[in-house]
């Protein structure tokens, strides 16, 4: 069972250690290269430890394998395996900025919460620009970011989350995903920049200590070595318990899979949701890139049915309408893994607003959705879109971002639309954040129900 963190000799009394907890695991397909979450026995970790490997020319020659089937037989790749479990199943945090300053928040009474896809942290210098000068997002005391890279080329061999939280005199845990073994998706490639640690993942960055931390496996459907981007590994929720200055928070920070249907994201939801019920807690924030585009991108096929079928039931208008609000019908299933679980969405999201676009106008974007079309039908396809969607200027909103909380009270939810740094956009998502109120409890007005 996980432990509260305990003194450490090497540190002052009053200093927290991380405790991370050990998961025995369970019995996976070994073709699925998933790995349990055993990160190290029960015990005090140090407030500070780099993810790091010396293997980047073995990936190189993996990334010249063409086959799952191959690569399991490739020596180079069996005997470097355990090495690679480790990073995949891996974590790197620094914790000591959390330790030098009061608990107090940047704004009384109120923990701030922004969530936001990064994609990849590749436009780092516009990133960094907004998080200490946008006055909505300056103020943050927890970050939860998707999609950031450590030392990939396309964001310039950085360590993303590392970088942004010394800048920002924040903490971090890292949680990686992936071993990338291409130089990026569509859109990414040919930049000439080798990847050195070629790492991928989910980072939180906080204000306050964090208590204890894990990670929950979320076994893709789709395998990502046959993928554009093509990689090992797999998606992970990262668990995070937080003392804030009115006691706990856990913290689930969430990335679901685009390439599966909505049946295979509220499988994950519910995974997710039984391993919090395990963590423990009383009061919960879970935000993220829950990826709720009402469609199974698993196949082309089944892809072209789904839009049809929403063209035909709902009308373009209605189909759009649709991305607006996934939880009503095309992916109410990850909604109802929510709900089952306690959670609530209502008053931690702006439900008028988008927190990505289907652009078709933006050629990285419509790269991408080409790719999921049956080849014979993308010259139709992009004729019947443009002329469609015209009355959007070609730019349709989806929600895909979401919080939801469980014994927290929130305020004043907002997606912040298109943030830029010097005329650029800085990441094809929105950030999304709310407010939490301290020492307000989510509790039910006696009040009101004993009314009638």
């Amino acid at each position: 069972m996980p432990g509260r963190a305990g003194a450490d000799p090497g540190q002052r009394p009053c200093d927290l250690v991380p405790i991370a907890r050990s998961d025995p695991g369970r019995r996976v397909p070994t073709n699925l290269f998933a790995y349990p979450n055993l990160v190290s026995e029960p015990g005090p970790l140090p407030l500070r430890s780099q993810l790091d490997h010396d293997f980047t020319d073995a990936l190189a020659h993996i990334a010249r394998i063409r086959t799952r089937r191959r690569l399991e037989r490739d020596p180079v790749f069996r005997t470097i395996r355990p090495q690679l479990e480790r990073v995949l199943r891996g974590f790197e945090w620094d914790l000591e900025p959390t330790l030098g300053h009061s608990l107090a928040p940047r704004r009384p009474g109120i923990v701030r919460a922004v969530a936001w896809n990064v994609e990849r942290g590749k436009r780092f210098e516009g990133l960094h620009a907004l998080l200490t000068s946008d006055p909505e997002l300056s103020t943050a005391d927890l970050l939860l970011l998707t999609e950031v890279d450590i030392g990939m080329g396309r964001s310039g061999n950085r360590n993303v989350p590392k970088e942004l939280a010394h800048a920002l005199g924040m903490g971090y845990v890292f949680a990686n995903y992936h071993l990338v073994l291409a130089e990026g998706d569509r859109g990414e490639r040919g930049h000439g920049v080798p990847n050195t640690k070629a790492m991928h993942g989910c980072a939180l960055l906080t204000r306050f200590p964090v208590l204890r931390f894990e990670a929950v496996e979320l076994q893709e459907r789709r395998d990502k070595f046959h993928a554009t981007e093509k990689r090992i590994g797999n998606k992970r929720a990262l668990l995070c318990e937080l003392l804030l200055p009115d006691g706990p928070l856990t913290v689930a920070l969430v990335h679901l899979d685009p390439f599966a249907g909505p049946r295979d994201r509220a499988r994950h939801i519910r995974e997710i949701v039984a391993r919090l019920r395990e963590f423990g807690g009383e009061r919960m924030l879970l935000g993220g890139d829950l990826n709720t585009n009402t469609y199974d991108l698993s196949s082309g096929r089944g892809l072209a049915y789904n839009f049809f079928y929403k063209l035909t039931r709902f009308g373009i208008e209605g189909m759009a309408a649709q991305y607006m609000k996934p939880e009503e019908h095309f992916e109410r299933a990850v909604f109802a893994a929510l709900r089952d679980g306690g959670f609530e969405i209502d008053g931690f999201n702006d439900f008028t607003r988008g927190t990505i676009y289907y652009d078709i106008y933006d050629p990285e974007i419509f790269r991408k959705a080409l790719d999921y079309m049956p080849k014979a039908m993308r010259r139709v396809m992009w004729t019947y879109l443009e002329r469609r969607l015209a009355p959007w200027g070609g730019r349709v909103p989806l929600r895909v971002d979401w919080f939801a909380g469980k014994g927290v009270r929130p305020r004043e939810p907002q997606v912040i639309e298109r943030p830029v740094a010097e005329g650029k956009l800085v990441s094809d998502h929105n950030p999304i954040l709310v407010d939490l109120e301290l020492g307000a409890a989510d509790e039910p007005d006696l009040a009101e129900e004993s009314e009638g």
